[in-house]
């Protein structure tokens, strides 16, 4: 019997340690799903309290923000139908003595009416203007009559130190072209300086005066 007895005790034994991970499998399964169940309702008490204290739109405050107007009133910025289709005005335009260009013209014309002229109407300095630019014309002829004296020494210097005949040729062209472009200036600047004086004897025959005429760069 005491042999009957051990054996049973031993059997029941090991029967509950073959039922003991599922025991503590189920308690901690039941442990886990509690805090489930606590993390899940303290997430819906606070997305409960977000909905009661979010604000309500209205479809007109929602086509506010969907067209950006929400987001300028906030900016402090102006929308246009509230800052509405003025623009503010325009200063007048001003000439460069601080005066609209009418009153700047009638401000030249009173001074060409002041200004002295000659016998045929010719101000001072329509004279002053016209020989200056007499007198520039027959100077850049003379400077260009220069260059081309430097060019053809040039030019001729390197046609004697040439040894290859087809360069040597090649410089006598351009030589050649040179005198032509001399003899174009030389007539053009006797034409600028029979032309300036004809503007002098004119300035004379007319009355205007020799200051009117003159060279001032002399």
């Amino acid at each position: 019997m005491a042999c009957n007895k051990n054996r049973n005790e031993v059997f029941l034994m090991k029967k509950l340690w073959a039922y003991l991970p599922i025991a503590l499998l189920v308690i901690f399964s039941s442990i886990a799903y509690s805090q489930s169940l606590g993390d899940l309702a303290n997430r819906e008490k606070e997305r409960r309290a977000e909905v009661k204290n979010a604000k309500v739109i209205t479809d007109d405050e929602a086509a506010k923000y969907s067209s950006g107007k929400e987001t300028a009133a906030r900016a402090g910025e102006k929308t246009p139908e509230t800052a509405g289709d003025k623009t503010p005005p325009q200063p007048a335009a001003e000439g460069s003595a601080g005066k609209t260009p009418e009153a700047a013209s009638g401000k030249e014309k009173k001074q060409e009416d002041d200004e002295p002229a000659d016998l045929q109407g010719r101000t001072e300095s329509y004279w002053r203007k016209t020989m200056y630019e007499a007198r520039q014309s027959a100077k850049n002829l003379e400077n260009e009559a220069n260059v081309l004296v430097l060019k053809l020494n040039k030019l001729q210097d390197q046609f004697y130190k040439e040894a290859d005949g087809y360069k040597r040729e090649t410089v006598q062209r351009e030589i050649q072209k040179t005198y032509y472009e001399q003899d174009l200036n030389k007539a053009n600047l006797e034409k600028a300086k029979v032309a300036l004086r004809d503007l002098e004897n004119e300035a004379r025959k007319s009355g205007a005066l020799p200051g009117w005429i003159e060279n001032r760069e002399h």
